[in-house]
Order: C-alpha cells, then structure tokens, then sequence
C-alpha cells in the first residue's frame, strides 16, 4: 500500500437514508474535532457516480476522500437503493497537490472495508470490531504526534508553498500522471482566452470560486491550477511579506459562513448552485456546468471541445455587487496564442530546460518579443498571418552567447516559431541522447509544466515593470501611496480601463510593492 505522511486525522463518512450525512468513525490529533467533515466529504450530486475523489481543508489541513456508491444488497434494498461512503484522511503536513497521489492507497483501504464480513456503514453498536480494527490499524501507523514531532516537521510557509510549484516547472524530476499540473491543458482548453484574465483575477488576489456538478476530481485540479497561477514572483518574498491566495479545495453549504469569513485571495470549488446567488462572497464565479469535465486529463487543450463556460465578475472595481460577464481584450490574445504553441511543442521541450540555456533561453525572449502588441499581432493572435515588430528595428533578442540568432527571429510567422521548437526539441533530445536515459515523462504533465513555466514567465516580467515604474518616485516615496493615473497609464497603456487599474493595484499592494496610507 501506499505510505501515507503524517496524518491529522482518519475518517469514514456515511449518507443514510434517513439521517443524511454521518460521521461513522473520526480519529484525529487533539485539537481537529470532527465539525461538519460529513458535510464536506459527501459535496451534492455525487450519487450519479460510482466513484470520486474530493479534496478539501478541514481546520486549515488538507484532507482527501475516496467516494464509492455501491447497489445494495437485495435485502436491504431500501431508501435509495445505494450505499454511499467516504474514507479519507487529513494530512498533518504536505502540499495540497500530494492528495491526488493518495486515490490509490484509499482505494486500498476502501476494498479492505468492503471485503469485511458485515458492512462498513452500519452503526457502531452493530459492529463487531472488524471495521475500527482496519480504520484505527492505519490511523495509528500513520498519526503524526506519534510519527514525528509535528511542531518541528511541519514547515508550511508561504515561501515554501511557493517553492515547491517554483520547483514543478524547473527542475527535471519526474511528476506523476496523477498530479493536478496534468490538467493544465485541460484548464486551457475550456477557458481558452479567458484564461488570461482568470490569471490576472487570481494575480491579483481576487475570490475564485468553481462551480460543476460531480465528479469533484477534475474540478478540485482545475481550481489547484488557477492557485498555482496566483502565486506572486519569488522577488516579492525577497525582503517583504507577499500575500497568497488560500487553496480551499471543495465547499458545501456548511462552509458557507466560514468561505464568507475568509480574508484576502482564494480558490475554490463547489457542487452547490446556491453558491451563485452569494455574489458578495466571491469576486470570479466560473460556471462549468454546461462543460461534462473528463474524470481523467487531456493530452492538449484542442483535444477537449465544448461550449465556453460561463465566467462571471462581480465587478469589485466599482460599488455595484452585480454579475457582469468576464471576457478576455485584445492584449489578452498575444500571451494565450504563447501558451498553445508550447503545447505544440515537441515531446523534448520541457519546463526544466531553462537551466541548460541555449535554444530554451532563446525561445522565451523570442515569445516576449514577438507577441508585444504591434501592427498585425490581432491576426498572429488568433492564428493567421506574420509577426511583425513595431518599428522595425525593435531591439532584438540579448543573449550574449547567441547573438547570431538575433536576426533570424526577425518577421517570424507562426511556422518559423513551430520550426524553433522542433530544432530545440532535436537539440534536447540529442543532449538526453548522450546522458543517462530517463523515463517517458506524462503528455499532459509536460503541457502542463510548460503552460506553468510561461505564466510564472510573464509575472516576473509584470512584477519587473511594476518596480520599473515605481522607481521613477523620488526616494523614500517609491512604496508610499497607491498609484497614480499617469503611473496606471504606464502601466496599462493608453487605453487602460478600470479592470486595468484594478489589476495593477491589486498586485503592487498583493505583492508588498506599495503601502497605501488611507488603508492603515
């Protein structure tokens, strides 16, 4: 069976014909009572499956359920005619994305239940033991307080939290298929443009909130996804104290006081519509319903169609609380149109390459040259014509060792880009060629590490132009006061709208650039 880290706390979850949700056996640390884990592990709908897996908080830990809806027994055929449980566990410490990695040891534990004599679900006074036997056997093996001293092995701050994704997309190590960065591409595929400014929402800080009938699964990676995408540059935690959005996993109805309590950015999903008509409690609703989410990821963002979901804002730049649709603009198109040719890119290409140079280091100056927006960038954007620089001259790419490439970047069309990579995946492979053979990495893991890559790529540069503008303020001014409309008007261009302005002060406050007085 699979090792699990340190637990918090071990549980199985019932839905009773008559009762509703119950909690059939909780063991945990101290200080985690069982509150309404019956309510979050069995989320609405999950009848119609026969099987999910919801990831959640429960007491600010993450915790993962195995759900299984088996046909009764023909006597006991009664009430629904199913019998629907849970059993999961809350980790004393780890990173939310390791709870995908636990699906099979749960079903481990699930089958173990199963095969026992009498049924897991009845109630303790007509077990004979067998069931807590199983259950206490793995809360005791794994219970942190006895595992490890948990006040000196847990270490979940928010630099680290930005460590280990920074990690994903740089180093070589393999990642399993199961790892939510696996559903990057399918993330890509349904938002399409609005990706863009889904990023920006959760850049920025705002409440994102994901809304799908079951299964949980897909749902649950898609919103670890757009965390990911929140982070803030690693320049932010250098000297100051950067915020990060919480990772809330599945809410219920239960929750919805504690969601309401929640301060600063976060993400979430939900199975229960009402969630909709609380507009004060999150600033991005996304409206998947209409979008049948696969159980499994996609290997590329066109091998999932469907219709658009339905993204709405509640316009937290202006002092109405009403919906009003989220779409992407024009400037958004430069940036989404990089994101599909890196997922065009040769099995070779991967996220870890930028430490070996080269043509890797080559590729993204060429990316953050030629999508500026300029005459003819609309059409390249959406898939037809050239690229041409504004100007002319424009600059070029600086690579001290390659220069001679510099011209060869010039007018690039769509196919030279492809052609790129494919020479920088022949050159890749034939460097893995003479080093030490590795394993086949994931296709959807290697689009999703890429996709990644290029948008922690383009808040670097976001957060470089931030401090760019701000050190145009006289000294001992730069981080004083909030922006100012010329600053704004350098920041977003001419044409910068209140979404714009609401963005950039977002961030510059969200990443400890700025201190706004009248806020203290």
């Amino acid at each position: 069976m699979t090792a699990f880290p340190p637990l918090a706390a071990v549980f199985l979850t019932y839905f009773d014909d008559i009762k509703g949700q119950s909690v059939l056996y909780y063991s945990s640390l101290a200080d985690i009572p069982a509150g309404t884990i019956e309510h979050t592990t069995l989320p609405s709908g999950l009848h119609n499956l026969s099987e999910d897996l919801i990831c959640f908080r429960h007491h600010d830990r993450p915790g993962v359920g195995l759900f299984r809806s088996r046909e009764k027994p023909e006597g006991e055929n009664r009430g629904r005619g199913r019998t629907m449980g849970v059993v999961g566990v809350v980790l004393a410490e780890g990173d939310v994305s390791d709870l995908y990695s636990f699906k099979s040891a749960l079903r481990e534990i699930y089958d173990k239940l199963e095969n026992l004599s009498q049924s897991p679900f009845i109630s303790s006074a007509e077990q004979d033991g067998e069931r807590e036997k199983v259950l206490d056997g793995l809360w005791e093996t794994y219970r942190a307080d006895k595992v490890n001293k948990l006040g000196t092995a847990t270490d979940d701050g928010k630099e680290n939290e930005l460590e280990r994704v920074h990690k994903l997309i740089t180093e070589r190590d393999r990642i399993p298929a199961v790892h939510p960065i696996a559903f990057m591409p399918l993330l890509l595929g349904l938002l399409g443009p609005n990706i863009v400014p889904v990023y920006k929402a959760a850049l920025s800080g705002q409440r994102i909130l994901l809304y799908s009938p079951p299964p949980i699964l897909p749902l649950g990676a898609l919103a670890w996804n757009i965390w990911a995408l929140s982070l803030p540059p690693q320049a932010s935690l250098t000297h100051r104290e950067a915020e990060i959005s919480e990772w809330l996993g599945n809410v219920g109805l239960m929750d919805l006081d504690t969601v309401k309590a929640k301060k600063g950015g976060w993400v979430a999903t939900t199975s229960d519509m009402i969630f909709k008509s609380h507009t004060k409690l999150y600033d991005i609703f996304i409206d998947l319903s209409s979008n049948p989410l696969p159980p499994t990821p996609v290997s590329s963002p066109s091998s999932f169609t469907s219709p658009s979901p339905v993204i709405l804002s509640t316009s937290t730049y202006s002092a109405s609380s009403n919906t009003i649709p989220l779409t992407y603009t024009l400037p958004s198109l430069p940036l989404y149109r990089s994101l599909l040719l890196l997922t065009s890119s040769p099995p070779t290409i991967h996220a870890g390459m930028w430490k070996e140079g080269g043509w890797w280091l080559i590729i993204y100056e060429l990316l953050e040259k030629v999508w500026k927006v300029c005459v003819g960038v609309c059409e390249f954007a959406v898939g037809r014509g050239n690229v041409g620089v504004q100007g002319g001259g424009g600059g070029g790419v600086r690579l001290p060792d390659d220069e001679e490439e510099e011209q060869l970047l010039e007018n690039a069309g769509e196919g030279d880009l492809l052609d790129l990579l494919e020479e920088a995946g022949d050159e890749a492979g034939t460097v893995q060629e003479e080093s030490a053979p590795e394993a086949e990495e994931d296709e959807a893991v290697r689009q999703g590490r890429l996709v990644l890559r290029q948008l922690f790529h383009h808040t670097y540069h976001l957060h470089s132009h931030l401090l760019s503008v701000l050190n145009s303020r006289p000294r001992g001014e730069r981080s004083i006061g909030q922006l100012t409309d010329l600053e704004m008007k350098t920041l977003s261009g001419r044409w910068a709208g209140a979404q714009d302005a609401a963005f950039w002060r977002g961030v510059a406050r969200r990443w400890g650039a700025i201190v706004d007085l009248d806020e203290e």
